[in-house]
């Protein structure tokens, strides 16, 4: 994975932000197992455009949209946490255990200290988020998509912040249109960047960006090189044992049918 540059952020017209603090205890003691509970929307299941809260449907239908928000950045986070060097433990199993805790709400995750909560889930660090933006903006030749998520990462030892940051994407299309027809054209494009799809995608930009900012921690890539080392060759030992067995069976059945040959010769 790659971090977008300045180059990037101007040619697509996203000056976005980006802060991102570690502490000193994830530098000499980096969390190995990590948990991903959660997200809390901050924004709501409204959706939102050119700062005009439009309402949902029905309550349900704003409570689906609000978990929906919530849930697919947490998703995307995790799948770009999973490819690291950490031990990640799997959103179902997370979300089982929530569950049987009876832990529904962002509010009744602030019920359970983080030290409980990675006891319970036998983690040594606990990822918090926020979704601060989900807003799209539209005026005909312009269009722009605003996601925001903060993040925290929580010791279960000691519930200190390992590390803390934030990152915004603004998705902005800038057209230009010189004569009527090109203004319809220009302006329906734009339209159809409200599609949500154009949301999701800017969703994942925002996670991927945060979990290049986590530092990489060199000790944990050599214990898995080693133990993937030490794997393999426990595995070609059995492998090399194995065809050595198979071979020396092979030759104990064509003696045997030799001597029953030769005992039948001799009858």
């Amino acid at each position: 994975m790659v971090k977008k540059t300045t180059i990037d952020r101007i040619y697509q017209l996203d000056p976005g932000s980006k802060e991102f603090v570690v502490s000193d205890k994830f530098k000499t003691n980096p969390p190995r197992k990590i948990a991903v509970l959660p997200f809390d929307n901050l924004i709501g299941g409204n959706y939102i455009l050119n700062e005009v809260r439009l309402p949902r449907f029905s309550k349900k239908k704003n409570d689906e949209w609000n978990w929906t928000y919530a849930n697919r950045l947490r998703r995307f986070f995790f799948g770009h946490l999973a490819i690291r060097e950490f031990q990640d433990i799997e959103l179902m199993y997370i979300d089982r255990v929530l569950q049987k805790l009876n832990i529904v709400t962002p509010n009744d995750l602030k019920a359970f200290s983080p030290q409980e909560l990675g006891r319970i889930l036998g983690a040594d660090a606990l990822i918090y988020g926020k979704i601060t933006d989900y807003k799209n903006s539209y005026y005909a030749l312009f269009s722009q998509i605003k996601i925001g998520l903060h993040i925290e990462c929580i010791s279960a030892e000691d519930g200190s912040i390992l590390f803390e940051g934030e990152q915004k994407r603004n998705d902005n299309s800038l057209l230009v249109a010189t004569n009527p027809i090109d203004v319809a054209i220009a302006s329906f494009q734009n339209y159809m960047r409200l599609k949500d799809v154009f949301s999701a995608r800017a969703s994942e930009e925002v996670t991927r960006e945060l979990v290049l900012r986590i530092p990489i921690v060199e000790s944990f890539i050599k214990e898995e090189e080693g133990r993937i080392d030490d794997m393999l060759q426990k595995t070609m030992l059995s492998s090399s044992i194995y065809h050595v067995g198979e071979g020396l069976s092979d030759k104990t059945i064509s003696i045997d049918d030799a001597s029953i040959e030769n005992k039948q010769i001799v009858k």
